[in-house]
Parts: structure tokens; sequence; C-alpha cells
């Protein structure tokens, strides 16, 4: 998808945020789990040169299928809802990604080859959006656990979220 050492750089440092939660996975459930490796997986995919797009599509649709399924997650919600806000805006993302697909009547001052949007839809601004909604969301989630509660794995979910946050912010530009 990209090319660029630093953009590599932190999908890869997204990667390692997305599988920190399974380090401390004895508060959490398969789903979850499962969910993260998901994340993980994806954030590995992006950094593979010459991917077609429709992967991305593809993966963004999972990824926000997999935050369905880990909302039936009942048992341990302190670690499931942040799953599932990662998964739907990083599935998100990846359906905004841009594309080289070229885009009928693409001005000039748009640089060939990058056009937001997995189905050569301009969005603007939108993945910026997304990232910062999903950047405030992930702190609000933090900050709402009461503070005995957060070493049952809610620390570590959190940063793993702002790390999934750093490696998808050059999706958003």
């Amino acid at each position: 998808m990209f090319e660029i050492p630093a953009v590599h750089a932190a999908m890869l440092v997204g990667a390692v945020g997305a599988v920190m939660p399974m380090w401390r996975a004895h508060g959490t459930d398969c789903r979850v789990r499962i969910a993260h490796g998901a994340m993980a997986v994806s954030m590995v995919a992006m950094m593979i040169p010459g991917a077609p797009a429709w992967i991305h599509l593809l993966e963004g649709g999972v990824l926000i299928a997999l935050a369905l399924f880990v909302t039936g997650e009942t048992m341990h919600r302190r670690t499931a809802v942040p799953c599932a806000v990662d998964l739907t805006a990083m599935g998100v993302l990846l359906l905004l990604a841009p594309t080289a697909a070229p885009m009928p009547g693409a001005s000039a001052s748009v640089p060939p080859g990058h056009h937001h949007g997995g189905a050569g839809i301009p969005t603007g601004w939108l993945p910026v959006v997304v990232l910062v909604c999903w950047a405030l969301v992930a702190l609000h989630l933090f900050r709402s656990t009461p503070p005995r509660e957060r070493r049952s794995g809610v620390r570590t979910a959190a940063a793993g979220s702002a790390l999934m946050i750093l490696g998808m912010a050059p999706m958003a530009v």
C-alpha cells in the first residue's frame, strides 16, 4: 500500500500495538485474541508492496465483521469494548484507504495515484476525522475505567490502541 520506510515503521508499530493486548491475555476472551490477531495480520498486510487494493477493502470488511463478533463477549467487557472500537475504526480507515485507481475528473492539485476512498471516491478529511474520533474514544474508554480496574489489561489495551492509531495515521494523510 505504501512504499515509504517511515510509513512502514509506523505500521510495524501498529502491528506491535495490535498484539500487545494478547501478551496479557489472561483477562480476555478467545474472541478478543482472534480480533487482535486479525488486526496484526492486517497491519502487516498493509506493508506488502504491490498488494491489490481489493485486499485492503476485504480486510476492512473482515475487521468490521470481527467488531460485531467481539461485541458478543460478555465476561470481559473492559477489554472487548476497546477492541471493538479499534476494529471498527481500523476497518473504516481501510475502506477509505488511498488507492492507485484513477479517479474520473481528478483535479491537478491531487497527486496522481493517491486518491482516498477504497472505491476511488474522494473522502477529503473523513479519514482524519475517523482517526481523531478513534483516539478520543480510546482515551475516554481508558479514563472512564476506575483506577482499581485499570490493572486488569485495560492499561495494556489502551497502550495497544495508541500504537495502532499511530500505525494507522499514514492512512489518514
